[in-house]
């Protein structure tokens, strides 16, 4: 028994025990744990890094005068009648009948109006999209991007490859980004080099200390993992 490895195994797990509790004390920013703050903090950086709405304007609009004719079936009438919203205020014309929507309009412009739409969700600015619809702006892009889905795939049908394709990138970049950091604040990697920093590096070196604090334990125990010597046979 090595009494100095086992002390200081067993101060390495106290310290790592009291430093764990206080990660889920709620002290950190706006009385979040440190999981939460954390998490908040990555999330960030991950928006700050996924705002591609001028690139697509700049694609929706190579699409402006392109006429668009589909026929698109969603899962009820309250959702046609919600969706159908979106694409009067592109200036399409849209029919509805129960849960199927007739819509005839420009493909750049409708386009456009659902990266407007992203754009101010992704700006955190949810009240343009509540004022416009009268419904919750969330639901709005939900019904934008279920109905872009189904336009997708009448326009494959009608071997529209090339408009099916920007209508997928409309999806993925604009509305998909503004619907999941929906109230989320940006931050650029670049100004916040030291937090990010510290917090990689401080998990690879908590990850070591518990582990280094079980070793120093179980070596001051005298229970090493040493490789027990072969015995000889006379």
């Amino acid at each position: 028994m090595n009494s100095k490895k086992l002390f200081k195994g067993i101060l390495l797990l106290i310290t790592f025990v009291a430093t764990l509790i206080l990660i889920f004390l709620p002290i950190y920013g706006d009385g979040q744990n440190g999981l939460e703050y954390t998490d908040n903090f990555f999330n960030s950086l991950a928006k700050g890094s996924s705002n591609y709405m001028p690139q697509m304007r700049k694609l929706a609009q190579e699409y402006v005068g392109t006429p668009v004719a589909v026929e698109l079936a969603v899962e009820s009438g309250y959702q046609a009648q919600k969706t159908a919203l979106l694409y009067t205020a592109a200036g399409a014309q849209v029919e509805v009948s129960g849960p199927v929507l007739k819509i005839n309009g420009d493909l750049g412009n409708i386009l456009l109006q659902s990266v407007n739409d992203a754009e101010a969700m992704f700006n955190n600015q949810g009240e343009q999209l509540r004022d416009r619809y009268q419904y919750h702006p969330k639901e709005a892009l939900k019904h934008w991007w279920g109905s872009l889905k189904n336009m997708k795939g009448a326009l494959t049908k009608q071997k529209k490859f090339k408009q099916a394709k920007v209508v997928t990138q409309i999806m993925s970049r604009a509305l998909e980004p503004a619907y999941n950091f929906y109230g989320i604040a940006p931050a650029s990697v670049s100004a916040n080099v030291g937090l990010l920093t510290f917090m990689l590096v401080f998990y690879v070196v908590y990850t070591l200390w518990y582990g280094y604090g079980i070793f120093e334990m179980f070596e001051g125990l005298g229970l090493s993992m040493e490789k027990s010597a072969v015995k000889e046979e006379v």
